[in-house]
């Protein structure tokens, strides 16, 4: 094993090592986006499973010790089931930040379609302070289009925030998701973005499998309209051989024990032949954790994700949740049990460090080794 390959299995998790925070700060979103894993099947209904609500500054004070905020070198406020932005104390949060670390990174996902002008006034002020701070606008399209993926968003609330934003002089970025009825904007997007002064990236969503189609569906599950992807988009089936369709059933209906078909699913999907690059020990400022709103400590977003009581059907998506759930089953991870100083001490994520020398662990063959992954591969077969 080479030296770097070494330092990549070392525990980069240890407490006083952590310089990057990725928080779920929020439950709670204005937008009705077909895809997001906070709707059932493509509707407009909240996944019971989910226990809507979002971080205060005294639950941020009691999780985070003052020491603690001042070794961040970066803060990043996204998640999978809301918009940090509906948070009612974000700004008390940013604050709080600021005043014990004044040079750290932040960096905030949002729609953009809630609040008042004073809120992103007052968010592009406390940012101008550092050039390192700014906030990722999620806008697909222009008025005729944003709303067909971002339902529910208005876009005179969208243009308001980004303008009254842009006014003082803060960094943003306009990330634009590219689909069938929108790929036609993207000259008028980068012109828009010039006058803002945002920085504009241009992304094909993951949504799409064989049929090349996603569905919006109203409270009914009836579908409204349909949306499809961009000219440039790449289409991938469902990751599955026929020899494996009986196991992932299985899996599906917990029919089966982990161990006795551990080998079976490894066999299958994993690579050996590239190395893990852990994009938590090497992504912005490095050595990452992952908290979500449920109190519970991940060591990257990709866990974090798979964590959630809820994922579409996708079947790629079933067998890597159904391996990390027995790796973690009896990891006490979750703030409501212990301190975070506690948690990362005890090392919970050792078993995730250790599979890369063999690539057991699925999800980190697919998301962060080098070189073409495992379903890469698979596609391609």
């Amino acid at each position: 094993m080479t030296l770097q390959e070494q330092q990549i299995y070392e525990n980069n998790w240890a407490y006083e090592d952590i310089k990057s925070v990725h928080i779920e700060l929020s439950t709670l979103c204005n937008s009705i986006c077909p895809w997001c894993p906070r709707y059932q099947n493509f509707s407009p209904n909240v996944n019971p499973n989910i226990t809507q609500g979002a971080w205060t500054l005294k639950r941020f004070q009691d999780t985070f010790t003052v020491d603690f905020i001042k070794q961040i070198k970066m803060w990043t406020f996204a998640g999978d089931y809301g918009d940090p932005c509906t948070c009612p104390e974000i700004l008390q949060i940013l604050n709080y930040i600021d005043i014990l670390n004044p040079d750290c990174a932040i960096q905030i996902n949002t729609n953009a379609g809630m609040k008042q002008p004073e809120f992103w006034n007052d968010l592009g002020m406390l940012f101008t302070k550092n050039k390192n701070r700014y906030v990722i606008f999620s806008v697909d399209g222009l008025q005729d289009t944003n709303h067909i993926y971002r339902r529910n968003v208005k876009w005179t609330k969208v243009m308001s925030a980004m303008r009254t934003y842009s006014n003082t002089g803060a960094t943003g970025v306009w990330e634009y998701l590219k689909f069938k009825h929108n790929e036609h904007q993207q000259d008028k997007a980068r012109q828009l973005a010039e006058e803002l002064g945002f920085t504009i990236r241009f992304k094909n969503p993951n949504g799409f499998e064989e049929d090349g189609m996603m569905p919006a569906r109203d409270e009914n599950y009836n579908i409204e309209y349909e949306i499809y992807p961009a000219r440039d988009a790449e289409i991938r089936p469902v990751i599955v051989s026929p020899a494996q369709e009986n196991l992932i059933n299985m899996i599906n209906t917990d029919a089966i024990e982990y161990d006795s078909v551990k080998d079976k699913i490894e066999s299958f999907y994993k690579d050996k032949s590239a190395c893990i690059n852990c994009s938590a020990k090497t992504f912005g400022m490095g050595n990452e954790v992952r908290i979500n709103y449920d109190g519970t400590v991940w060591p990257c977003s990709f866990f974090g994700h798979l964590s959630q009581k809820y994922l579409k059907d996708r079947k790629v998506s079933v067998v890597h949740k159904w391996q990390a759930d027995n790796i973690f089953k009896d990891v006490k991870n979750n703030l409501k049990d212990k301190t975070l100083k506690e948690i990362l001490d005890g090392d919970p994520f050792k078993a995730v460090r250790e599979s890369w020398k063999d690539h057991s662990i699925l999800l980190c063959s697919d998301s962060c080794s080098q070189g073409q992954t495992t379903m890469e591969k698979i596609y391609n077969a």
